[in-house]
Formats: structure tokens, sequence, C-alpha cells
């Protein structure tokens, strides 16, 4: 977009009165060569802030469109764009011009010109311009305009000053009047009777004017309480709509929030589901916890009574031998230990063939891995000592298993 060079000249005057001056330029100089603003001219004018400060900043002064009852208006504004710009809103203002006046109670005017628009009370520098503030502008006072015109008071001419003639005294009477002044007294009475009639028809035509501004008031006034009836109805209407749009949205927002609570209670309900399965676990956990802990107290119980009894009996086989007075002879692991049962002496003849077996095995692969012994030679004793060590565990395991269906069995023990 080029630049306007006269809002260009402008803002150099202006000096640094403006944070952003290429905004500023860029949207006057495209409101000056749109067809809303090309009645617009640039310039610099003091604005008094409401604070009292005056600043001088650019103005865009000039007419712009109003359409009312099918005619074009030209309405005279003043666009000022503050020092703020374009953070701040423009500040406009409808100037007057003879024989106009501004209506009384407006709604977007105040009494002393300044306009007051929603477009203005919801500026913001991204959404908002200059060409969009003049259309809202043009749009809002042709439904409404703003001024109106009253014609000039029709002040009656001063009447014509009154010919005072001097006394006539009739003593005698008068001599007859020779013919050419006879002629010259008709031609008299005959100019003042047509400025009479001119004066008349002058007074006439007075009267008529004086009586068509009153019809002409008497149809401005009509007009004007016909244009107030249109805006009270289209206000009207403006307010059911917003009331309506603010229903709707209303509404809405009350279902979204119902739809979010709904979301939310199934939510927590589905957590407490959860969270009531969790607990069942954990008691039950508790509970096996508990009978552990209860087993495992009992055997810790037995297993101390079980060394008391052991330890009593050591103090009883001292006492007999220091008794006795005579040193028993060292026995061997096989005469102090002695089975009871022939089902615990199975079990002792096989656990130490197994374990021969394993001890076996291990010097066979010692040997092999020494030398001293060939592969084949090496692979044959194995499957034999192997074959041999699985039927003893298998017989261990049937013994064991016994010993678990009867646990009478292996209650007691000599030693």
């Amino acid at each position: 977009m080029v630049s306007d060079p006269r809002v260009t000249r402008s803002l150099t005057r202006l000096g640094g009165l403006y944070r952003d001056p290429s905004r500023v330029d860029r949207d006057a100089s495209t409101l000056l060569k749109s067809s809303v603003g090309n009645h617009l001219t640039p310039g610099i004018a003091p604005l008094v802030e409401n604070n009292g400060e005056v600043a001088h900043c650019l103005v865009l002064q000039g007419t712009i469109a109003m359409h009312f009852r099918g005619n074009t208006y030209q309405l005279l504004v003043d666009l000022y764009l503050p020092p703020g710009y374009p953070h701040r809103p423009p500040v406009a203002y409808v100037r007057l011009t003879e024989n106009m006046y501004l209506k009384e109670n407006h709604m977007h005017v105040g009494s002393d010109g300044k306009v007051y628009l929603p477009y203005l009370h919801e500026w913001t520098m991204r959404t908002h311009n200059l060409v969009e503030l003049v259309v809202a502008m043009s749009s809002v006072f042709s439904a409404d305009p703003p001024v109106f015109t009253r014609a000039p008071s029709a002040t009656p001419p001063p009447p014509p000053p009154a010919t005072i003639l001097p006394p006539v005294v009739v003593n005698d009477p008068p001599p007859p009047m020779p013919s050419h002044l006879l002629s010259s007294s008709n031609t008299s009475q005959q100019q003042q009777q047509a400025e009479a009639e001119a004066r008349l028809a002058r007074e006439a035509e007075e009267a008529n004017r004086v009586m068509e501004a009153a019809r002409k008031a008497e149809r401005e006034e009509q007009e004007r309480d016909q244009q107030m009836a249109a805006q009270k109805r289209w206000e009207l209407q403006k307010k059911q709509q917003v009331k309506e749009q603010v229903l709707q949205k209303v509404l809405k927002h009350l279902q979204e929030v119902s739809m979010e609570t709904k979301v939310q209670a199934q939510n927590y309900q589905r957590d407490q589901q959860r969270l009531n399965i969790a607990e069942e676990k954990l008691e039950k956990q508790l509970q096996l916890f508990q009978q552990a802990k209860n087993t495992l107290e009992e055997k810790s119980t037995i297993v101390e009574e079980k060394t008391v009894e052991i330890q009593e009996w050591l103090e009883m086989a001292a006492q007999a031998e220091q008794q006795n007075g005579t040193a028993q002879k060292e026995k061997s692991i096989d005469e102090v230990v002695q089975p009871v049962l022939k089902i615990h002496q199975q079990m002792l003849d096989l656990s130490a063939e197994n374990a021969s077996l394993t001890d076996a095995l291990y010097f066979l692969d010692r040997c092999l891995y020494l030398g001293n012994l060939d592969c084949e030679t090496h692979l044959k004793h194995v499957r034999q000592l192997a074959k041999r060590q699985f039927l003893a565990r298998a017989h261990l395991m049937k013994v064991n298993q016994h010993l678990i269906r009867h646990p009478e069995l292996g209650s007691t023990a000599s030693f």
C-alpha cells in the first residue's frame, strides 16, 4: 500500500509522537484512498483529553456518507488519532454547519459532538481499523442521524416611512390647477398605489414564507418523531436480538458445563469402583499376611520349645557323663545317629548314594579334563552312573512324598 504524502508530511511534523508511525501512516493512507474516506483530509490539530491535557496529533477532517430515506447526505466529522494509537482507539467528533443542530439525547453522540460506538469501545489494534470505523459510523448514523437542520427565522422587512403632509387650511377654494400640474398629480397617485400594492404583495409573500416555514418545521418535527419511534423500535428489536443471543450462549454454556460435569462424575465413579476393588485386594492380602504371620509365630514357638528340649537333654547327658566318671570313647556318626524306622534308613542310604554318585561324576570329568581317560570310556561310565543317580533320586522323591502323606512317621528321631 502506497502511503499518502500528506499523511507522511504531517507525521514528520509531529516527530516521535507515535510509537508505530508506519502503522499510523498505513491506516490513515488506506482510509484516505478508500471509497468511504476519500472526502477526508489529513492535518494536525489539538486534542483535549479527559484529564485536561492538550496534545497535537494527526486528524482526518471532512465528510462521510450518510444514507437516510433514499437520499445521501455528507456528515461533517473529525477523526483524531491520539498519541497512543493504535493501542488507543481513535476519537471522533461530529461537526456542525450553518443552520445545523445536534439531536438531543442521541444514543451514540454526546452534547459536545463526541461519538460513542461499540466499535470504539471494543477497539483492539489487531482486528480493528479506520475503514471499518467509518463504515460503522455511516451505518449507525444512517439508521439514526445525529443532526438536523432548521430553516432560518424570517424577519419581515421594516415598513416604509410615513409621508408627513403639512396641514391644509380651507379658507378659500383653491384655484384651479393647470393641466400640466393635474397630470403630474395623477401620476404621483398611481405611483403611490403601485407601491402600496407591491408592499401588500411583499407582505403576503412574507406571510406565505412564514407559513411555509411553520409547515416545514411541523413536518420536520413529525419526521423526528417518526425517526425516534423507528429508533426505539430498532433499539427494542436489537435488545431482543441481544437477549436471544445471550440466552443461546448461556444455554450452550450450561450444556457444556453439564456434559463436563457428567463426564467428571462418570470418571469419579469409575475411580471409586477401582478403589473399592483395590481395597478388597488389599484386605485379602492383609488377611493372608496375617495368617502367614500367625503360622510363622506358631512354628517359631515350636522351634523354641524343641531348642529348649535339646538343651535340657544335652545338660542331662553331660550330668550323666560326669556321674559315671568315665569318658566314653569317641563314636562315629553312624553309631550316634540311628534311624527309628526302616524308611528313614532307606532315605539315608539313598541320600548317601546320590552324593557319592555326584562325586564320582565329578572325578570322571576331572580325569577326562586331565587326559587320564578317553572320551568313549568317559561317556560309558557317565551313562551308567547317571542312570543310577536318576533312579536313586526318583526313589528318594517317592519316599519323601510318602512321608509327607504320613507325617506321623517322621515325628520321632533317635540319636
